[in-house]
Order: structure tokens, then C-alpha cells, then sequence
């Protein structure tokens, strides 16, 4: 993670800290006043301002958690997003079974998931399905990447140029801007998804586990 833009989360989970020590001690020491000064065990007054600086605390705790860790990217703002999307061609594997460019790994547990595996660039690729989706119809987009801002446009173009056998790999990246950076997002990837385009069902070699 760089730091950047990022600083301004550390601070705030900082300030936070040493908010918690300041009225952890603020507390006890009104309490022992109103006991030693007062002769009282309990005052209104004394009850609500601690009650007042234990909510300032939790709200910003529970802030800051939902910024860091609880917050989804929203593909489609690109004032928090910067995107693109790059195009790398499949390449055939063969065996004793046929040709193919995709390999769909069931597995058998209950959880519907597959993975896929494939070569391109000369490197081998592996991925799930929570980030990859293959598509072999007219339409170049899969209804699982129809979430993905991808533009159906130039994946028609990449169908052209690929001959419907490549992956458009969909990388979004936080912006490095304050809003980002109090989440301590900035500079980091949101998401990346991987659209594998072949020319049909053929070409996709299903093994189950």
C-alpha cells in the first residue's frame, strides 16, 4: 500500500486512539472529583458528558470501520475509480480429448463454484468464478460480467481482432484523492475481473474434482 493520500486514514485511526485514552481518563477523573469534591456517587450532569464522549467515540469508530473495511467500490464513479481494460489472446491447448482454450474446474463441494484455468502471453492463468465468467454466445458480454462496466463496443472489436478467443481483464483502482485515502484505499485495486471470450462451448474442457 502506498502511503500518500493514505496518511489522512492512519491519522484518523490515530486521533481516534488517542481520543479513547483521553476520555478514558477524563472519565476517571471526573468521577473521582465528584467523590472526593462533591461527597456523590452519581451526579446527572457527570452520566450525560460521559455518555456524550463515548457516542462522539463510537461514531467515529464506526465511521472509519465502514470507510476501511466495510465500504464497495462503485465501479461507475469515476471520481473514486480510475479503469481499464486490456485484451490478451487465448491459446489452444490439445489433448487426447480434443482442442481447447479453457479449462472449468468443478469442484464437489456445495458451494457451485468453478475455476478456470487458461494460457495466455504464455503464462498460465487461474481464477474463480467470483472474478471470471466465460462467454461463448453472440454476445460478447456474459451475464455475469453484465455487472462489470465493460463497453460492449470494443469487445466486439476485440471479437474482430481475436476471433472470439481472448480475456479482457477489467482492472479498477482506487484514486488517489483524500476521500480514498481516509479509507486507506488510494492507490489500491478495487476489483479486477476476468471476461473469457472463446468461440463456443467446444472449447471449454470441463473437469470436476
Amino acid at each position: 500500500m502506498t502511503i500518500g493520500w493514505n496518511i489522512l486514514g492512519i491519522l484518523a485511526w490515530l486521533v481516534i486512539v488517542l481520543y479513547l485514552v483521553f476520555i478514558i481518563q477524563n472519565i476517571r477523573k471526573r468521577h473521582i472529583m465528584m467523590i472526593v469534591k462533591d461527597r456523590k456517587r452519581f451526579k446527572w450532569s457527570t452520566t450525560l458528558l460521559d455518555a456524550l464522549e463515548v457516542i462522539i467515540f463510537l461514531g467515529a469508530v464506526i465511521s472509519m470501520s465502514f470507510l476501511t473495511f466495510f465500504s464497495h467500490p462503485d465501479l461507475q464513479n469515476k471520481s473514486l475509480i480510475d479503469s481499464k481494460v486490456e485484451y490478451e489472446s487465448l491459446i489452444l491447448s490439445t489433448d487426447k480429448k480434443g482442442s481447447y482454450y479453457v479449462t472449468a474446474t468443478s469442484s464437489n463441494n456445495t458451494a457451485p463454484r468453478q475455476s478456470y484455468r487458461w494460457y495466455s502471453n504464455g503464462t498460465k492463468m487461474t481464477v474463480n468464478s467470483n472474478y471470471a465468467s466465460i462467454s461463448d454466445g453472440t454476445n460478447p458480454l456474459s451475464v455475469a460480467a453484465s455487472a462489470i462496466p465493460y463497453s460492449e463496443k470494443e469487445l466486439k472489436k476485440a471479437d474482430s481482432h481475436y476471433q472470439n478467443a481472448y480475456v479482457a481483464v477489467y482492472t479498477a483502482t482506487y484514486k488517489r484523492n483524500w476521500y480514498n485515502g481516509l479509507g486507506l484505499h488510494a492507490g489500491r485495486t478495487a476489483t479486477q475481473y476476468y471476461l473469457i471470450r472463446v468461440p463456443d462451448q467446444t472449447f471449454v474442457r470441463q473437469v470436476k474434482k
